[in-house]
C-alpha cells in the first residue's frame, strides 16, 4: 500500500514503480492552520480599513457598509410592526419591585417566555432588555436574577427572556424524561443552527429578532421611557447584546460581557478551551466580510457601550483589548471617547461581581443620568427557585402554550419567499485550487485498467484502506483502486481532540469546530474537500488516461463525492453510500443533528436541494446505496439500492457493468 502527498504525487505519478514511491511529506497540511492563516489575512485587511477612518464622514460610510454587510449575512430581518401580542401568566410581589411572568410572540404562536421586573416607583423609567447567556435554566440562573433585581431596585424596568433552545424554550423536549433530547443551550443550538446555514441565514437572525420584539414590547409599557433603553447580556447573552445593540438604534446604552474579542483569536483557541457548538456566534462570512467584533462595536458609535471582559475567559482577553482599542479610536473620531469603556474582571468566564457592578454604574450614568462611582455596591439577592419563575405551567412553552417549533417555522417562511436567482454550484463551493491538498493511497493496481475507482475518505466512516473485501472484489475485476484523504481527513487531520467526544461529534467535535471556523472566513469544509478531490482527479486522469474514473464516497464523504461529480465532468461515474437524498428533513420538528462539516451554506436558497445537485451530474451515471431518506422525485440517471455497496460490492460491479 503506497501513500502519496499531493506534492509528492505531482512529481511521481501513480504509474511509477512501487519501489520508487515516496512517503507523504513530513509535515502534512493542516486545515485548521490554513483557516487561521486566512483569517489573519482577512483581519489585517479589516484593521487597515478601520484605521483609515479619520473623519465623521469616513465613520458614517464604514457604519453604512458594516450594517449592510451584517444584514446581508443574516439574509435580512423580518419587519417589526408595533408591540408583539403578549400574555401575563402570573405575578410575584417583591420588596420594592414586582415580577410579571409573561410570554410574547415574536412570530404568530412562536412564544418567548420572559420576566418583567417592574420597580415600585412612578414612571416613566429607563428600560433594559436582558437576553440570557448559555444557562440551561435561562432567566432563572442565579447571577442573572441578582443582576435583574439590582437593576430593578435602582429604578430600571428589566425585561429578561429565554433565548431559543434554553430555559423554557427547548425545541426538542422529551417530556417522558423531563429534559432536552440533546442539551439545553449549545446542543440544541447546533441542531437548530446548522440547517439554517443551508437557507443562507443563521440562527442569529431569529435570536436577534427575538430581541427586537422584546424591545417592541418593553417600549410599549407605560412604565418605560422609550427613549432610554438599555441592553445587557453575558456570554451568549453578550453575543445577543452585541448583535441587537449594533442593529437596533433604540438601544441607548449597551453592556456586552464575556463575548467581545477578535474572531481569529477565538478560532485559534475554541477547540481546546470551549468546543461546544454555537452556530449563532459563527455567522457565515463574519470575518471575510470585514465585520468581526470590532465591527459590532463600530456600529454602536456614538451610543454608550460597555465591554465587560474576564481576564481568564475562553474569549481571549487579548482580543477583547484589541477590539476595544479599535472601538475607542472610532469613538474619538466621533468626538465622544467617554461613551465607550472596558471593565475587566480578574476571574473566569461568567457574570461575576466586578462585571455586574460595572453594569450598574454604566446604566446609572447613561440611562438614569445619575452620577455614581465607577464601582457601586451590589444589593444582596437570594435567588428564587427555578419553578417560582416559570412562565408556563409545564416549564416549557412548546408544551404548555403549544409554541411553534423554530425549524418548521423557518422552513415555512423560507418556502413562502420568492426564490432568488439560481447561482452556479461552483460559486457556492468557492474552490481554492491553489490551497488544495490531499493524500492518495494505492489500494490495488491493474495493468491497463480501463476503470479507476477513487474512494474518498471522510471522518464519519472507516477508511477505505480497511475495507479489504471491497477492494479485493474490485481488484478481482481488473479495476485500479485508489483512496484519497482530503484536507482534515486521515493523515491530514489536525492533531486536536475534544476529551470524551468523537472527532466528528456533530455537537462538540473537532470537525464541527473547524467547520465553523471555515464559515467565519467565507468557506466550507465541503467546498475545500471538493477542491481536493477535483485536484486529485485531474492528476489521475492525466497520468492514467483511463476511460472511466469512478468516485465513491460514503457518509460525509458521499456528499463530497456527489458535489465533486456535479462540478467536475472528468468524473464519469459516482457511487454514493449513505447520501442524504434531501436536506428538507433537517427542518422537521424532531431535530436531526448534522455535522457543520457536511453543510454547504446557502445551498437551498441559491441552488437547490440534493435532487438538483444530482440533476447536474446527469447524464453521467449515479449509484445511491442505502440513501438517507427518499428522493422527492425520480431522476433517470440515478439508480438507488437499499443495501450498501461496501458490504455488497457485487452490486457496484454489476452497476459498473462488470
Amino acid at each position: 500500500m503506497d501513500t502519496l502527498s499531493r506534492r509528492t504525487f505531482l512529481g511521481v505519478g501513480l504509474a511509477a514503480s512501487a519501489g520508487l514511491l515516496k512517503a507523504a511529506d513530513a509535515r502534512p497540511a493542516n486545515v485548521h492552520e490554513q483557516l487561521l492563516e486566512l483569517a489573519g489575512r482577512q483581519e489585517k485587511e479589516r484593521r487597515a480599513r478601520f484605521a483609515a477612518v479619520k473623519s465623521p464622514a469616513d465613520l458614517e460610510a464604514l457604519q453604512k457598509n458594516l450594517r449592510e454587510s451584517f444584514l446581508g449575512l443574516l439574509d435580512g430581518l423580518p419587519a417589526s410592526n408595533g408591540p408583539p401580542p403578549a400574555r401575563v401568566t402570573g405575578t410575584i410581589d417583591a420588596d420594592g419591585y414586582r415580577i410579571e411572568k409573561l410570554a410574547f410572540e415574536t412570530f404568530p404562536r412562536y412564544f418567548v417566555p420572559a420576566l418583567l421586573y417592574v420597580p415600585k416607583a412612578s414612571g416613566p423609567m429607563p428600560g433594559v432588555i436582558s437576553p440570557c447567556g448559555h444557562s440551561t435554566n435561562g432567566k432563572a440562573a442565579g447571577a442573572y436574577q441578582t443582576l435583574h433585581v439590582n437593576l430593578a431596585k435602582r429604578g430600571f424596568v428589566v425585561l429578561t427572556y429565554d433565548p431559543v433552545g434554553q430555559g423554557e424554550r427547548s425545541q426538542f423536549w422529551d417530556a417522558s424524561r423531563g429534559r432536552s433530547r440533546f442539551n439545553l443551550s449549545c446542543g440544541e443550538h447546533a441542531v437548530l443552527g446548522n440547517p439554517l446555514y443551508l437557507l443562507g441565514t443563521s440562527l442569529a437572525r431569529y435570536r436577534i429578532f427575538d430581541g427586537i420584539r422584546a424591545i417592541d414590547y418593553l417600549t410599549s409599557r407605560p412604565e418605560v421611557d422609550a427613549k432610554r433603553i438599555g441592553c445587557v447580556g453575558n456570554s451568549g447573552g453578550g453575543t445577543l447584546t452585541a448583535y441587537i445593540a449594533a442593529l437596533d438604534p433604540r438601544v441607548t446604552a449597551a453592556a456586552s460581557c464575556c463575548y467581545i474579542t477578535t474572531l481569529p483569536r477565538r478560532m485559534g483557541n475554541r477547540i481546546q478551551t470551549d468546543p461546544d457548538s454555537d452556530p449563532e456566534q459563527d455567522i457565515f462570512g463574519f470575518v471575510s466580510e470585514g465585520i468581526d467584533h470590532a465591527g459590532l462595536l463600530a456600529l454602536r458609535v456614538p451610543r454608550p457601550t460597555l465591554v465587560g471582559s474576564a481576564r481568564l475567559d475562553f474569549f481571549p482577553i487579548e482580543g477583547a483589548r484589541e477590539s476595544f482599542a479599535e472601538a475607542k479610536r472610532l469613538y474619538e473620531v466621533a468626538g465622544v471617547p467617554e461613551r465607550v469603556a472596558q471593565a475587566e474582571s480578574p476571574e473566569r468566564h461568567g457574570l461575576s461581581l466586578p462585571l455586574r457592578t460595572a453594569v450598574y454604574a454604566w446604566f446609572e450614568r447613561w440611562l438614569a443620568d445619575r452620577k455614581v462611582p465607577d464601582a457601586v455596591a451590589e444589593i444582596p439577592v437570594t435567588p428564587r427557585p427555578d419553578k417560582d419563575l416559570q412562565v408556563s405551567p409545564d416549564g416549557q412553552v412548546n408544551v404548555s402554550l403549544k409554541s411553534r417549533p423554530l425549524l418548521p417555522l423557518a422552513w415555512e417562511q423560507f418556502a413562502d419567499r420568492k426564490r432568488s436567482e439560481r447561482r452556479p454550484l461552483r460559486d457556492l463551493l468557492r474552490p481554492d485550487p491553489d490551497l488544495a491538498d490531499f493524500r492518495l493511497t494505492e489500494l490495488s493496481r491493474a495493468q491497463g485498467a480501463e476503470t479507476v475507482v477513487v474512494c474518498v475518505n471522510g471522518n464519519e466512516s472507516r477508511p477505505w484502506q480497511d475495507e479489504k473485501d471491497f477492494v479485493r472484489a474490485l481488484a478481482g475485476r481488473g479495476h485500479t483502486v485508489v483512496a484519497i484523504d482530503p484536507r482534515g481527513v486521515g493523515p491530514l487531520r489536525p492533531d486536536l481532540a475534544v476529551r470524551n467526544h468523537d472527532y466528528a461529534d456533530p455537537l462538540f467535535g473537532v470537525e464541527e469546530n473547524i467547520a465553523y471556523n471555515a464559515f467565519l472566513v467565507g468557506k466550507s469544509l465541503v467546498g475545500m474537500r471538493v477542491t481536493d478531490v477535483s485536484a486529485a482527479v485531474k492528476r489521475l486522469k492525466a497520468d492514467l488516461r483511463t476511460a472511466r474514473l469512478v468516485v465513491c464516497g460514503r457518509a460525509d464523504a458521499a456528499l463530497v463525492a456527489c458535489f465533486a461529480a456535479a462540478v467536475d465532468s472528468a468524473i464519469t461515474h459516482v457511487a454514493l453510500e449513505g447520501l442524504p437524498l434531501s436536506f428538507r428533513p433537517l427542518f422537521d420538528a424532531v431535530g436531526r443533528p448534522i455535522n457543520a462539516a457536511s453543510i454547504l451554506p446557502a445551498l437551498l436558497r441559491d441552488f437547490g436541494d440534493m435532487p438538483e445537485v444530482l440533476d447536474t451530474i446527469a447524464p453521467r451515471k449515479v449509484l445511491v446505496s442505502a440513501g438517507i431518506g427518499e428522493l422527492p422525485r425520480r431522476i433517470v440517471s440515478v439508480e438507488t439500492r437499499e443495501r450498501g455497496f461496501v458490504a455488497a460490492p457485487d452490486a457496484l460491479l454489476t452497476w459498473l457493468g462488470g
